[in-house]
C-alpha cells in the first residue's frame, strides 16, 4: 500500500528539477529546497524589501530561523520548493501539511518572490505548481494567510481562485511592533 509520503517522493521525482519559462521569455528551475541552499536562501530573504519581511511569519532576517529551516528538512510535513536563476535563489514556496489528524484534508501555501520577478509571473507559476502538488497528494484545500498590505499577492490570489474566508482584525504585529490585519484566504481544490 502506498503511503503519502511514497507519493509524495514519486511527485518529486516525476516533477523536479523543472524548467519554467517566465512571461518575459527568461527561464527559472524550480526544485525542492537541499540542505545546501542555506546560505542561498540566507541572501534571498536578505534581499527582500523590508515591508515584504515584516509580513512573514518568522523574523527571515534572523540567521537562526534560515539555519532551522535547512536543519530540519522535513518533507513530510513541510514542502518547500525554490525557483532558481543562475544559481540564486528567486522564488520560495512551501506546502504545509499533515498527513494525519483532523487537518489531513487541508494544506497551507506561503509564497515569496524576489521583486525583480514579480512581473515576470514567477509568483503566478509557484502558485499553481504548489496547487498542483496539493491535488496530487490528495489536499481539498489549501489556504494562505496574506496581510492587506500586499495588495499585488492578494490580487494574484483572488486571480487563481483563493477566496477571502476571514479577517482578523489586529492579528499581524510586524517588527516595528504596529498591529495590522491578517486575511485568510482559501481554495477548494475539488470544486
Amino acid at each position: 500500500m502506498e503511503t503519502a509520503l511514497d507519493k509524495l517522493v514519486e511527485l518529486l521525482i516525476k516533477n523536479y528539477p523543472k524548467k519554467v519559462l517566465l512571461d518575459d521569455g527568461s527561464e527559472v528551475m524550480f526544485r525542492p529546497l537541499r540542505k545546501d541552499d542555506g546560505k542561498s536562501l540566507a541572501e534571498f530573504f536578505r534581499n527582500l524589501p523590508l515591508k515584504d519581511r515584516v509580513c512573514l511569519k518568522e523574523d527571515v532576517s534572523d540567521p537562526m530561523v534560515i539555519e532551522n529551516w535547512i536543519w530540519n528538512l522535513d518533507y513530510d510535513n513541510v514542502l518547500p520548493i525554490v525557483a532558481t536563476h543562475d544559481d540564486r535563489i528567486v522564488g520560495d514556496a512551501t506546502l504545509h501539511f499533515s498527513p494525519i489528524g483532523w487537518t489531513k484534508h487541508q494544506g497551507e501555501i506561503r509564497i515569496t518572490t524576489d521583486v525583480n520577478y514579480r512581473v515576470k509571473g514567477l509568483g503566478t507559476r509557484l502558485t499553481q505548481d504548489v496547487i498542483h502538488i496539493a491535488q496530487e497528494l490528495g489536499l481539498e484545500q489549501i489556504s494562505l494567510e496574506i496581510s492587506p498590505e500586499l495588495q499585488e499577492a492578494f490580487l494574484l490570489c483572488q486571480k487563481l481562485g483563493f477566496k477571502q474566508e476571514a479577517v482578523l482584525k489586529g492579528f499581524i504585529m510586524d517588527l516595528e511592533g504596529k498591529e495590522t490585519d491578517l486575511v485568510l484566504m482559501i481554495k477548494h481544490l475539488n470544486a
